[in-house]
């Protein structure tokens, strides 16, 4: 038995005690999560296989008459509330090891010490078959690319930093490959620059300019602290830049 539910902000389920049932939680909630514009979650997905493998195996012992209820909940700036039941008889939650083992053979306790290394807070309840995980997923920049009066409009969704740059090289590779000319970088969601993505800005610009243009690209929106950085790094003679209003 399977059963899934979802709204705007959560996605819950009902389950026989079947690991398979545990494996088609795990594929739904990387569907969800990629709608709320989440591509990585790699610790979320770990936190919440092993809750499940617990509830499965040492909470309901594989009964499958047995059932696991799982709500994943989103509540704000990417974090996630995960709440998984059984119908075990429950344990002594405060007894529990939260430390790795010392011994890379030791199967037993590992589980709960990898979900709290990767969680905020963990709740039990008083019985122990429920438990509730809270953890938060890094937000990672992405970029929007849209075309507006012959300009390409580059917007990121938030700061631009050395993990994100070589996605960043190979979007304005692509644009420049494809022939256009005018660009426009919108910062209404920047913050903070580091020395690579400037490295990066620059050696396009440069590589803009070997196309004989005659208009610099334009950053616009760029904050005050950001617009005495580029002037600070000679970047405003590669660029337009506007400060936001």
């Amino acid at each position: 038995m399977f059963k899934m539910n979802e709204d705007e902000n959560s996605i819950s389920f009902s389950f026989s005690s079947e690991m398979r049932h545990a494996d088609r939680v795990i594929q739904a909630s990387d569907v969800y999560l990629k709608a709320l514009g989440i591509a990585e979650a790699s610790e979320f997905r770990l936190v919440l296989r092993e809750l499940l493998i617990n509830a499965v195996e040492h909470g309901n012992k594989k009964a499958v008459e047995r059932l696991v209820k799982c709500d994943v909940t989103y509540l704000d700036e990417w974090q996630f509330r995960i709440t998984v039941q059984d119908e075990g008889e429950g344990f002594d939650h405060r007894c529990l090891e939260m430390k790795l083992p010392d011994d890379p053979q030791e199967n037993r306790r590992r589980g709960y010490a990898l979900i709290h290394a990767f969680t905020d807070r963990l709740e039990f309840n008083e019985k122990g078959n429920c438990v509730t995980a809270y953890i938060g997923i890094p937000r990672q920049t992405s970029f929007s690319i849209r075309n507006e009066n012959d300009f390409q409009i580059i917007t990121p969704s938030g700061d631009i930093t050395a993990s994100i740059t070589d996605n960043l090289r190979e979007s304005l590779v692509d644009l420049l490959d494809r022939g256009y000319e005018y660009y426009r970088f919108d910062f209404v969601h920047v913050k903070d620059i580091d020395s690579v993505a400037l490295s990066v800005m620059i050696i396009f610009a440069k590589m803009l300019a070997q196309k004989s243009t005659n208009r610099r690209p334009e950053i616009v929106n760029a904050s005050s602290a950001l617009a005495d950085l580029f002037h600070m790094t000679r970047m405003d003679k590669m660029y337009e830049v506007k400060i936001e209003k």
